[in-house]
């Protein structure tokens, strides 16, 4: 009986240690301040010490001086003044805290204001200052760099304080520049992680680390009001706030038998801030290594606003455009006329505005280059070497002979007779390989298809600059027009020792854009070999462009132009009975009147029209 009763007894006490599930939860981001300072008065600023060597030294003003500014009273109400400095010639100019204890759990938090575009000439560097000895914490223009940072807002920084925890440590902003950019700063605090914070204050935008402390859990199911995922079983998810509000925030924790739910109501207190305005251009228009959108004469366009921030308002500028003006937020607009353009989109809402503006950023009609390579990626060019197996659209010894490039359709009917093709190394042992670029047209299945033109070149005639990126030039031996997608192929790359060619690209990550792709050939059986047989992928593993760059012409005629004979070097031109001639860049600018001219203007890639018999006729010129 007693044995009994004491398994009973052990019994209850399991499912009552069993059943002891409290959800709880907290974050990284939950903190209380124990130093502030907002420089909202001169008695408040005089706690540190400034230090100057030009006439532009720190002041406070309700409004930084740089362009586009807006008060820190966007971001915080109560703020009045700004601790600012304006930009001039050989500053180096400080601002140091008092010493200040580190409490352990510590980070430090502070926002600025700049501009981006003269953070090279003159930024601050943030150092910590421990009895003799100093450590740089921040270097604004590196930091500029590495977020790609293009300005201008208020941006809050977080520095994480752990090695100092228990140390005495000064703040100090040290400015060096000539004439650089004006800065502003503010809400500058230390602050200390307390799980028992009732409320969490972010920006619209911002991510919460939240963090788990229940007991007796195995699982979790979160809801997250206003967040971004809106629901989570991870154990400390990661979760960002786009819009300004109060969000509650729930937890049930659970041990697959047992349960408890805790909700912490308005626990994120997201602030609203001024929109980042930023121009998205047509999707529909070709990307180019010399404009940031091409696009053909009276086709409509449409321009996409990829502002943050919550803008309410826009205000488009159009120069060239029709209409010149819009207040959409993703207006459609058409070039009536060939040029260069520029263009300007102020994003607004009810705590401030900004602008982004992009000059001579579109062509509209004309010639240009054309790839499948974004502006921002072009500083991240490069080859893919495959270690001993050669190099992906190069010289490789995986059987993949040749490579292809995608394009969309034109807007409008266009003209290629050029190909461009970038190449990150151009060594060729066999400098006689034969390397044939092919423009073809699509087949039922997508793939590269039919020939439609080819040039072909030996390798050792491929161009390889290692300072500067160059382009080789393959001119067709026919011009083709193009309506439909189309594909550019290069193959016959030598694999012979001492070979080693390859094609500059841009690798993405994981499921972004990819444009290229390889023809394989069949494997033979034996492990090492190929047969004559192989079919076209397109490249699915690795998101990948490739460096190849058709000229296309909107200025297609179908009148042939047999009668203007194209020549090279110091040849001429046979234009007899030509009453007018002339010649533009492949901008589409007027550049020379005379045939005489031509021997005379750089090398490049030209537009010539004449007036033969009464007919307007034009062809491309290649010098």
């Amino acid at each position: 009986m007693k044995k009994t009763l004491l398994f009973v007894a052990c019994a209850l006490l399991l499912f009552t240690a069993k059943a002891q599930v409290t959800a709880a939860f907290s974050a990284d981001e939950a903190t209380v301040a124990y130093y502030t300072q907002g420089w909202d008065s001169q008695d408040e600023a005089d706690t540190w010490t400034y230090q100057s060597t030009s006439s532009e030294t720190w002041t406070l003003r309700s409004t930084p001086t740089t362009y586009g500014a807006v008060p820190f009273s966007t971001i915080d109400p109560a703020s009045q003044l700004s601790l600012t400095l304006a930009y001039g010639s050989n500053q180096h100019e400080t601002a140091t805290s008092p010493e200040l204890e580190i409490r352990p759990g510590s980070s430090l938090e502070f926002y600025c204001f700049a501009n981006a575009g003269y953070l090279v000439f003159g930024a601050w560097k943030l150092y910590a200052i421990e009895s003799e000895s100093s450590t740089l914490l921040l270097d604004q223009f590196q930091w500029a760099q590495d977020n790609a940072y293009d300005g201008a807002r208020w941006v809050r920084f977080n520095i994480d304080l752990a090695y100092y925890a228990g140390k005495k440590v000064k703040f100090s902003f040290v400015y060096d520049g000539d004439y650089g950019e004006d800065e502003a700063l503010d809400g500058f605090r230390l602050v200390q992680v307390d799980d028992s914070a009732p409320s969490i204050t972010i920006n619209e935008g911002e991510s919460i680390h939240f963090r788990d402390t229940s007991t007796g859990a195995t699982a979790w199911q979160w809801t997250f009001d206003g967040g971004t995922p809106a629901t989570s079983t991870e154990q400390n998810p990661v979760v960002t706030y786009n819009t300004a509000g109060e969000y509650s925030v729930t937890l049930t924790a659970s041990d697959g038998t047992n349960s408890n739910t805790l909700t912490r109501k308005a626990f994120i207190i997201v602030l609203a801030q001024p929109p980042l305005a930023h121009i998205g251009m047509p999707a529909e228009a070709y990307l180019s290594p010399f404009a940031a959108a091409f696009v053909p004469t009276g086709v409509p366009v449409q321009f996409r606003d990829l502002s943050t921030g919550n803008p309410t308002q826009w205000e488009w500028q159009f120069s060239g455009a029709t209409p010149a003006t819009s207040s959409e937020q993703n207006p459609i607009v058409t070039y009536p006329n060939k040029g260069l353009y520029s263009l300007m989109l102020t994003a607004s809402n009810d705590k401030g505005s900004s602008e982004d503006a992009m000059i001579y950023a579109v062509q509209a009609g004309g010639a240009q280059y054309i790839w499948n390579i974004a502006p921002e990626e072009n500083q991240n060019l490069a080859a893919i070497e495959m270690g001993w197996y050669g190099n992906y659209a190069g010289t490789n010894w995986l059987g993949m002979n040749e490579f292809a490039e995608h394009f969309d359709a034109p807007l409008a009917m266009g003209q290629i007779d050029s190909v461009a093709v970038y190449f990150a190394k151009t060594t060729a042992a066999t400098a006689d390989a034969d390397i044939t670029l092919c423009l073809r047209a699509a087949d039922d299945n997508g793939m590269p298809g039919d020939i439609l033109a080819s040039s072909t070149m030996k390798a050792s005639e491929l161009v390889y600059d290692d300072q500067n990126v160059v382009e080789t030039m393959f001119h067709l031996d026919n011009s083709v027009i193009v309506e439909d997608e189309f594909f550019v192929s290069i193959g016959g790359f030598p694999s012979n020792d001492g070979d080693d060619i390859a094609i500059l690209l841009i690798r993405r990550n994981e499921g972004e854009k990819t444009t290229a792709y390889h023809y394989a050939l069949d494997d033979d059986g034996t492990g090492w070999g190929y047969l004559e047989t192989g079919q076209w992928f397109k490249s699915e593993d690795e998101a990948i462009s490739l460096a190849i760059a058709p000229i296309l012409s909107y200025d297609v005629t179908t009148t042939a132009i047999d009668d203007i004979k194209q020549h090279f070097g110091n040849d001429v031109f046979s234009l007899d009975g030509a009453q007018q001639v002339d010649i533009y860049d492949i901008n589409g600018r007027l550049v020379a009147s005379d045939v005489s001219s031509i021997d005379h203007m750089p090398r490049g890639i030209y537009i010539m029209r004449a007036v033969i018999d009464g007919q307007a006729r034009s062809m491309k010129l290649v010098r």
